[in-house]
Order: structure tokens, then sequence, then C-alpha cells
């Protein structure tokens, strides 16, 4: 068995404690479990066992394993149906998760050749919240003035984009307010700012835990080229549609983001390209705990710890809707990145 896909299932079980009898025996999976559940139990068994797993185990690890662990879940109208067990826990919470559902939308542009440009999500009256290298497609420039659309691209949002379902609710992102010099995040305004649609609310200060706390992303996963294709049809089924993630946050790692090393925060939800820009949500509280941005396949993903864009001046003034801080809020030295963006 690949050592990456071995050492990737091993991290999800601990995460989890789920074992090779509670993989045979949870409800949800009855259907698929009939003819490979002994089998992936097996295969289960061999993993936490740290023994080889055989070439003929391993359709049952990807096939059943890996989509119960981090499974990704469809939206349709604005909410999901009951999630399987072990993620029974999302469905108590339906009710702000749906809420959040409602404020994220995809990134699209006229004039690329690609599908689209990454997920955003609504964080104030009119301002949506996205990945630098998103909004760097369709915006030439850095920093908070200054920036320009390029020619010939005229980006908007579509707060639906569901499977099985033509229903649109578009809005037309009118200019780029920010990109940001040190984290991968950038500030749009769109016009047409629905009244019934509200604000995600922003972490000011980390939880308590951030190790193993419940988490989800909500985003657009979309087939990502340069990794197994046949792994990810298995996880994610359908492709660049509204889906939701859940998995658990891993603390706090250190990755490289524009030449930064950056203290980013971690977690293991399943994700792909598409989901740059996403909001990794934390469950028990409602509010948005990172700004999804990067990942290493079948190791870790990474997120923007949106508390550090709460002490940024430049990122609060456009009225993000970050939870009250705490005080006395701190001077972080990469706030330094700003004296090198000429014109701000």
């Amino acid at each position: 068995m690949r050592p990456d896909l071995e050492a990737h299932i091993r991290h999800l079980l601990a995460a989890d404690g789920v074992s090779a009898g509670d993989l045979a025996d949870s409800s949800g999976l009855e259907s698929a479990l009939e003819s490979t559940g002994d089998i992936a139990a097996d295969a289960v068994d061999r993993v936490e066992r740290h023994q080889a797993v055989p070439p003929h185990l391993e359709d049952a690890l990807e096939a059943i394993v890996l989509p119960k662990l981090r499974p990704v879940f469809d939206i349709h109208n604005d909410t999901f149906s009951d999630c399987s067990s072990p993620w029974t826990e999302l469905n108590s919470h339906r009710d702000k998760l749906s809420k959040a559902i409602r404020a994220i939308g995809r990134v699209d542009a006229s004039g690329l050749d690609i599908p689209y440009c990454g997920t955003a999500f609504l964080v104030g009256k009119g301002v949506l919240l996205t990945n630098r290298h998103v909004a760097a497609i369709f915006t030439d420039g850095l920093g908070a003035k200054g920036l320009k659309f390029k020619f010939g691209i005229e980006p908007e949002i579509d707060l639906k984009q569901e499977i099985d379902s033509d229903d649109e609710v578009l809005l037309e992102i009118k200019e780029t307010l920010l990109i940001h010099p040190y984290w991968d995040a950038a500030l749009l305004r769109v016009k047409g700012f629905p009244d019934d649609r509200e604000p995600l609310r922003l972490a000011a200060a980390p939880p308590s835990e951030l190790q193993g706390r419940l988490a989800t992303i909500v985003g657009y996963p979309a087939r990502d080229p340069r990794n197994d294709f046949d792994l990810q049809k298995k996880i994610f089924r359908v492709f660049e549609k509204k889906r939701l993630q859940p998995g658990r946050t891993m603390a706090m790692k250190q990755c490289v983001s524009f030449g930064n090393t950056v203290e980013a925060l971690a977690h293991d939800c399943s994700t792909l390209g598409g989901n740059s820009g996403s909001a990794l949500i934390d469950v028990e509280t409602g509010q948005v705990m990172g700004l999804h941005f990067s990942g290493e396949y079948l190791k870790a993903n990474y997120a923007v710890p949106v508390w550090e864009l709460a002490l940024d001046p430049k990122v609060v003034d456009f009225g993000v809707n970050f939870e009250k801080a705490p005080e006395p809020k701190p001077t972080p030295a990469w706030l330094n990145a700003w004296t090198s963006v000429s014109a701000t």
C-alpha cells in the first residue's frame, strides 16, 4: 500500500478513535458494507496494527474507509441531509451551519480558461473574504489602494451552485478592496448584498483547544489533475459544486505562503483545489476559524487563522464581522509586511 495513503488513514483513525469494529458496525453504510464490510474491517485492523495491507484490501480502504472518515456531504437548498455516523453531531448544529452555507459562494469570472476561480464568503455588508491567490486571478496590484480588475475579466459570485440544481444567487463583484501582503487573504466588494443572507462571524481569538476540534469546510472542491483521480472520485463523487466537508483541526503548523513561513491553522477535512477561499467553520460555535488556502495531499490542509486578520486595522476598517477581540490587542510582527507595499 502507498505509504502516504496508509499514514493518512492511520491519522484519521487515531483522530476519531475509530476501530475496525466501529467501521463494520456503524450505520449509514449498510449497502456498501454488505459485501465489503469484513474486508474493510480487516484492512483497518491491519493499519491499526502497523501491518502491511495487501493489494486486494486496498480498494476496500479507499472505497469505504476514506469516504467515511472524512466524507464530503452534498448541499441542497442551502442545507444538508442527516449525516451518518460518526458525523451525526453535525445534525444538531444544522441551523447555524445552514446560515453559514447561505453566505458562501463560488467565484466565477468571464474571460478565463478555467471553470471558476475559487470560493469566497460574506464577512460584512457587501464584503467578501477569499484568498489572495484567488483574487489575483482577476486583479492587478497588492495592498489596499490602486487595485484594478484585469482587462476583459468580470468576476462575480454565485451563492448557490448546488448539485442537481440550476438555481443561482448571483452577485456582481464591483472591486477588490484589499490583497494582503502577508496572508493569503483578500477582500472584495459585491453589488446587491442580499438581505436574507447574513455575513459570517469570524473568531477574534483562538479557541481554548486547537487540536481535534470538530470543524467543517464549506466550499467548491474541483478535480485536481496533480493527484490520483480515482481516489478523488471515490471521496468527492461530484466536483465544482457546493459541499459540506467535515474534519478536525490539527493545531498550528508552519507552511510557506507567498515566500513567508506562516503559522497556519492545520485541519484534515477532505479538500481539493477549488476549495481555495473556503471557510473553515468551528461546528460548536458556528464561527469561522480559518480561511482555507492550501494543502499537502494526504498530509494536512492549511488555513489562515482569522484571529490574526482581526489584528490588522486595514482589514478591520472594511467592516469585517469579527467577534469582539480580547484586550489588549498584540501587534504582530507580520504587520511590517505593509511597509513593503507602495501606495497603501
